[in-house]
């Protein structure tokens, strides 16, 4: 550490008390704005992956495909309602190839709870203006409120049956290796259908949800850079509050022949510290804040309305480290004014009444 950096660290933890307890002050405020940032921050990213996550195994990655794209499989999507002794509610009953009973159907976990049906029981759906029979086979939960209370599964050929379409479906559903990149592969298949085919991503049919996640992202990072840059004006301040308690002392080095530039680079040195010394704290702070939410979800949300019943978090190191990056250069330009105030006091100001 060189001669500077060590006067630097000198004044701010051996300086007069009230220095010492602002500085403190200050690194608190900086602290608790880098840790509000990225606790902020990782529980959007959470949301988003979540949110991401149950869609996409909810969903198909793309509809109206071409099926030489693997795991294509046709359905009949029609919009029903389940009723079951008086009680009725509206929802989606969704025909699939898979492995069901020849009258059997899964139902979403909340739409079993709405209509307090339990597994072996027989519900009946008005599908097409006719009122068939169906019973419960188990139940699914796919994590988002939106799927588990509307959503019925059941057999193609029941659905194909009861609605008199033949082997007619309503789409095809496709799985891709990457979910990121529907967007691409589904240009490519719009190249080779017509109408009345369409296609629609997963990325476009929750494209709300989307846009709401980001959007708040950026106006909560917003506030927040507000709250971290009204930490550093204190920074200024203190700074300035040492630069004139301690006229005497600058005095006396530029009298010993300390130039300009290392006086300048003392308050520098301090500003740095005071900077980086908040960030860390900040960082440890919203990285333990984060492993409670991701480990104990001690915080609950309302399902139909945020869509999830927990808090999800996902701290990513890249933003953590634009993070860094960023206070350590902002640290840094509010160094700049009281370094240059201190770096041009006269050696005659401090010692002139000694």
């Amino acid at each position: 550490m060189n001669l500077e950096a060590k006067i630097a660290v000198h004044q701010l933890l051996r300086g007069t008390s009230f220095i010492s307890f602002t500085a403190w002050i200050t690194l608190l405020g900086i602290s608790i704005g880098i840790a509000s940032l990225i606790v902020v921050m990782s529980v959007m990213n959470g949301f988003e992956k979540e949110l991401q996550a149950n869609t996409i195994q909810a969903e198909s990655h793309i509809y109206e495909a071409d099926p030489s794209i693997e795991e294509v499989m046709p359905i009949t999507y029609n919009e029903v309602l389940f009723i079951k002794e008086g009680r009725v509610h509206g929802g989606i009953l969704e025909g699939q190839e898979k492995e069901f009973s020849s009258d059997g159907a899964f139902l979403g976990k909340e739409l079993a709870h709405k209509l307090q049906a339990r597994p072996g029981e027989n519900i009946k759906i008005l599908l097409s203006q006719k009122l068939v029979a169906l019973k419960m086979i188990n139940t699914f939960d796919s994590g988002l409120y939106e799927y588990s209370s509307r959503y019925a599964y059941a057999p193609l050929n029941f659905t194909q049956k009861n609605l008199g379409w033949g082997n007619a479906v309503s789409a095809f559903k496709v799985k891709v290796k990457d979910p990121s990149q529907v967007k691409t592969l589904a240009r490519k298949i719009r190249n080779h259908i017509s109408f009345p085919f369409f296609v629609r991503t997963w990325m476009d049919m929750n494209r709300n949800i989307l846009i709401a996640l980001k959007m708040e992202k950026v106006v909560m990072s917003i506030i927040l850079g507000a709250i971290i840059l009204v930490a550093l004006f204190n920074v200024v301040s203190s700074l300035l509050m040492i630069v004139i308690e301690k006229t005497k002392e600058i005095s006396i080095l530029k009298a010993m022949g300390m130039q300009q530039k290392n006086i300048a680079r003392i308050f520098l040195w301090q500003g740095t510290f005071v900077g980086l010394s908040g960030t860390v704290f900040g960082i440890l702070l919203a990285l333990g804040i984060s492993w409670l939410l991701r480990t104990f979800h001690f915080i609950s949300l309302s399902p139909d309305i945020y869509y999830l019943s927990y808090l999800p978090v996902e701290v990513r190191g890249v933003e953590v480290m634009m993070v860094c990056i960023g206070m350590f250069l902002v640290s840094l330009c509010a160094s700049i004014y009281p370094a240059k105030r201190a770096a041009k006091l006269y050696p005659v100001e401090g010692i002139r009444y000694e």
